[in-house]
């Protein structure tokens, strides 16, 4: 499910659940995280509009047939069309192919809109909040302008009645025909701030498959309100306060807004942020009754001022069929000011509270800080991605656009069975990206796969650079990897020669296998194995490749692709001079993958990517085992040797002396202490046992 984006005006910087039960998961980011995922940065496109325009405020993937499309807002551009208006924002449609950056204007505009009404349509923001209906081959496309004004009452009794209803624009899937909508109008309505009069519908929007949700934080004084409009039956449901007081006066309600699965995976829910309830912040999660929306479940903030519901995503982290919601409040402050947060909440599905109702809980697991960076407004905005790492899982994106004095970073998260990942699997900043890129991460969009090679890819916006930039999606490849040894080893068995002697030896055998969900092209694994890593320090390693006695590890290449199996065997010698039998022999294999030249292209238009090995929570590229000496080695003529010491004495026989004067080729020994009371010592035979004291004694096996 796709994630509303909260595109931000901002104000200037200053037990038992409610309704439902909470628990904390928390993101944290490291600023030394991964250094790369699967979202490729070396071939990123980037397209660019007019200088100042805050090209990139909004961004979203769309398709339609054979063309893959970047659309673009721009809030404060001129338009080509309606040059007599001021200002009044613009959406461009970029067409993605490997060879063009080519950007056009999308017509819009108002020519009727009531009785009562006359368009103003001077610095309206077109291009605040964009969002597309989900569909294989592209849906409509809602464009908002938050700031679009009625002008009638004030012309007409010279007063200041300028009525900022908002606009948005529905465009058909071919992104050609622009149809108004303008949910707040009143032919009545005439008083500013009172009723929907200054709504401002639009600054956040939200489609589903038959619902237009839009954000209206400016109904009834700021209280604010969602309306949702449903294309199937032309009916229009909205949220209004009543007697209760449940949305107070000047909470922005309407500011983000989203839609998810949350009491049944048959059902929708509606998502609406209040980031000014009680100067806190508030999260509300509505059905859609008819023409009313009603509150099931409600989420708080705790901290005054950290913008907390600015940013809202509704999507299932954990596969469950039951989405899980994402808050952001990018002006939360901890070690520095205004770093930013992101709360998740995990639904735990339907409970019944205490009156007998059904209702569904929202656990939140703990809060952290995002990399900690100077006002780096962490969490800004929210995007669901899909699953872009092969695991089963869909994973997300958080922006923090002024992070990096103002340069931004996006973050990647993957979701998981407890949840989502306590780390970030890829940071991407724009300095990295090697462009002069600012507010990277201010706008955030994917679910569209536009190189075909089976992956979402994902489109990014920094406005104050007027750019945008498309990420594209490595292909993720699993690697099921063997590491086989003997049973155990005989060290009385030479079955090899090394420079014509009688060597122990025996066959480590590796083993690849590799999956894709899409790639089918040749791997090419590069390997490291590594022999004795458990040998005591003291003492040389046990084992060697090559055939030279010098070197315990040896590398090498194996080519598979989906569905084989490739192995290889090396053959371990042992060294001549072994003391130790009684630690395992651990082995273990490294590996990586590396570009093949065979590789083709997914598309005519753009060259492939490298895939990548999965790098899923608890998945590493390396495997161990290990084997023991045969617990039989010595051979039948054992002899003991009992030799008692005082437990006093400094001087005690070492296993290397008595290897020395025993003269065998190797050494089996093992040196057992062991202290007896006095009380067992019935007949002492030494003169120091009298004393009564503590003693020792060295068992040396040997021939």
């Amino acid at each position: 499910m796709s994630c509303s984006l909260a595109y931000i005006m901002r104000p200037p910087a200053g037990g038992q659940c409610a309704r439902s039960t909470l628990i904390l998961v928390q993101l944290l980011v490291l600023v030394h995280c991964a250094a790369g995922y699967n979202l490729d940065q070396d071939h990123s496109m980037e397209f660019s509009g007019p200088s100042s325009s805050m090209f990139g405020y909004s961004v979203l993937l769309h398709r339609h047939g054979s063309h893959n499309w970047l659309v673009v807002g721009a809030p404060v551009a001129n338009s080509s069309s309606i040059p007599s208006v001021r200002s009044p924002g613009a959406v461009f449609r970029c067409e993605i192919t490997a060879e063009h950056r080519r950007c056009q204007h999308m017509h819009s505009d108002v020519l009727s809109c009531g009785k009562t009404c006359e368009a103003d349509s001077n610095h309206q923001w077109l291009g605040v909040s964009l969002s597309r209906q989900p569909g294989d081959n592209g849906g409509h496309i809602l464009a908002c302008a938050h700031r679009w004004k009625n002008v009638f009452y004030s012309k007409k009794d010279s007063q200041n009645h300028k009525l900022p209803n908002g606009v948005c624009y529905r465009y058909g899937n071919d992104l050609t025909h622009a149809q108004p909508i303008i949910p707040c109008y009143r032919d009545h309505q005439r008083k500013f701030g009172e009723d929907y009069g200054s709504c401002q519908a639009g600054i956040s929007n939200f489609l589903t498959e038959d619902l237009i949700i839009m954000g209206a934080p400016g109904t009834s004084y700021w209280t604010g309100s969602v309306l949702v409009f449903n294309t199937s039956s032309g009916g229009m449901s909205v949220y209004l306060d009543d007697e209760t007081g449940a949305v107070s006066f000047g909470s922005y309600l309407g500011y983000s807004v989203g839609a998810g699965h949350f009491q049944s995976p048959a059902s929708m829910e509606v998502v609406g942020g209040a980031p000014q309830y009680n100067q806190k912040g508030k999260v509300f999660i509505f059905t859609v009754d008819k023409s009313m929306l009603q509150v099931v479940s409600e989420v708080s903030g705790k901290e005054l001022g950290s913008y907390f519901g600015s940013s809202v995503c509704a999507v299932d982290l954990n596969a469950d069929g039951l989405s899980d919601l994402l808050v952001g409040a990018p002006m939360a402050t901890g070690i520095a000011r205004e770093e930013g947060r992101v709360h998740v909440y995990i639904n735990q599905g339907q409970v019944k509270n205490l009156v007998g109702h059904n209702m569904f809980c929202l656990f939140l697991h703990k809060l952290t800080p995002g990399s900690d960076a100077y006002a780096a407004r962490f969490g800004e905005t929210i995007a669901d991605l899909g699953d872009l790492d092969d695991d089963g899982y869909p994973d997300v994106a958080v922006g923090a656009p002024q992070e990096d004095d103002l340069k931004g970073a996006v973050y990647i998260y993957n979701g998981r069975r407890d949840g989502i990942s306590p780390t970030p699997s890829q940071r991407i900043t724009g300095s990295t990206l090697g462009r002069d890129l600012r507010m990277f991460g201010q706008s955030l969009s994917s679910g569209i796969d536009i190189d075909h090679n089976g992956y979402m890819d994902v489109a990014v916006g920094a406005f104050l650079s007027d750019s945008a930039v498309v990420l594209r999606t490595r292909p993720v490849i699993q690697v099921k990897a063997s590491l086989a040894l003997p049973e155990q080893i005989d060290p009385q068995m030479a079955l090899c020669r090394d420079h014509k002697n009688p060597t122990v030896c025996f066959n480590v055998t590796v083993c690849f296998s590799v999956k894709s969900r899409h790639f089918k092209g040749p791997i090419d694994l590069h390997y490291n194995l590594t022999a004795d890593l458990l040998h005591k320090p003291s003492f040389p390693h046990r084992f060697y490749f090559h055939g030279n006695g010098s070197s315990n590890s040896t590398r090498g290449r194996l080519r598979t692709r989906h569905g084989q199996l490739a192995c290889t065997t090396h053959v371990a010698y042992q060294r001549k001079d072994v003391r130790d039998i009684f630690t395992p022999v651990q082995f273990e294999v490294s590996y990586s993958h590396r570009e093949s030249h065979n590789q083709r292209a997914s598309s005519k238009t753009f060259p492939p990517l490298k895939p990548i090995l999965q790098q899923s929570a608890g998945h590493q590229n390396t495997i161990t085992n290990q084997v023991q000496y045969s617990p039989s080695v010595t051979p039948p003529s054992l002899h003991l040797n009992v030799v008692h010491y005082p437990h006093l004495l400094s001087t005690q026989i070492s296993a290397g002396e008595c290897c020395s004067k025993s003269n065998t080729p190797w050494c089996p020994y093992r040196k057992l202490r062991s202290r007896q009371p006095p009380r067992l010592i019935t007949r002492p035979k030494h003169p120091a046992l009298n004393s009564g004291q503590k003693t020792s004694m060295t068992l040396l096996f040997n021939n």
